[in-house]
């Protein structure tokens, strides 16, 4: 019998290609829904409309999940980010559906060390939408103590039509290299950095885990500059002349560490590559953008 999975955030960077990897997977059938078909902020509709899927799974993608947007409406983030996933825990437990939870490395954006960030270990989060996040995870964990949450990193895909793009590093750099423009990234900052498709495959082994949260991407010893750069020259070699530009007052009095220690989820045989790793398969994997700058 197929495993029903119902996919929160379906049109946005990840949810819809966790919806493509699923829907064409033996052995599931994704439902993927938007906000247009759901709104997560209404708990009656939520419920209503789980007790009718009757998932297996819930994978809780859907949120507002711009930093930038999150400090500048905190109302609407906490709606959205901590209600709507109280909202899909209180519908989870009601209708026996496991949910996952794709929560953020933006939890450790207050650490004072530069060691890799270990789950257990974050402070209070410094801004709105890492705060979010972590009340989020504790409210589901109240409510559902099986449930699991996962703390992404940043994440990237290569640019590809017919799917949604976002705005992390490669698109960044890659529209840089084609237009020619100078892009800047801070030396003070450390954060891992994922090929977004070694998140959707691993999800599978996710759903597995007992609950609680974990650390779930690539480990990544540079600063994001340095990325940057490690990236830039899988994508055009040598040549990538002055584009990249090194920002050195930022985050320059306190460093910014998101990097994330990922022991707990490889004891349970979940492996993700690592940063330079990851970019050189998403090189692979796409041979039409590395032809054209790999």
């Amino acid at each position: 019998m197929n495993r029903r999975l119902l996919i929160t955030g379906a049109g946005g960077f990840l949810g819809s290609r966790i919806c493509e990897y699923f829907s064409g997977r033996d052995g599931y059938e994704a439902v993927g829904v938007t906000h247009r078909e759901l709104d997560i902020e209404d708990f009656v509709a939520v419920s209503a409309f789980v007790k009718a899927i009757r998932p297996d799974y819930v994978l809780h993608c859907a949120a507002i999940s711009n930093t930038g947007a999150c400090e500048r409406n905190p109302v609407l983030s906490e709606k959205v980010n901590v209600r709507g996933t109280v909202n899909l825990a209180k519908a989870c437990r009601k209708a026996g559906s496991r949910m996952i939870f794709t929560s953020s490395d933006q939890i450790y954006n207050t650490s004072h060390s530069l060691e890799p960030n270990r789950e257990g270990s974050e402070g209070k989060p410094g801004n709105v939408y890492g705060r979010d996040k972590k009340r989020a995870e504790e409210a589901m964990l109240t409510y559902l103590p099986d449930a699991v949450a996962l703390r992404l990193t940043w994440l990237y895909d290569a640019p590809s039509r017919g799917r949604v793009a976002g705005q992390g590093l490669l698109q960044k750099l890659t529209d840089a290299l084609k237009e020619r423009r100078e892009v800047e990234f801070p030396v003070h900052d450390y954060r891992g950095i994922t090929y977004v498709w070694e998140v959707v495959r691993h999800l599978e082994e996710a759903m597995g885990l007992p609950g609680g949260v974990y650390n779930f991407g690539s480990e990544n010893r540079y600063n994001t500059f340095d990325t940057a750069r490690l990236f830039l020259r899988e994508l055009a070699g040598g040549d990538f002349g002055s584009i990249l530009k090194c920002d050195d007052e930022r985050f320059a009095s306190c460093p910014r560490n998101l990097t994330m220690n990922t022991d707990k989820i490889r004891s349970h045989g979940i492996r993700f590559f690592n940063t330079s790793e990851g970019i050189r398969k998403c090189c692979l994997e796409h041979r039409e953008m590395s032809q054209a700058w790999c």
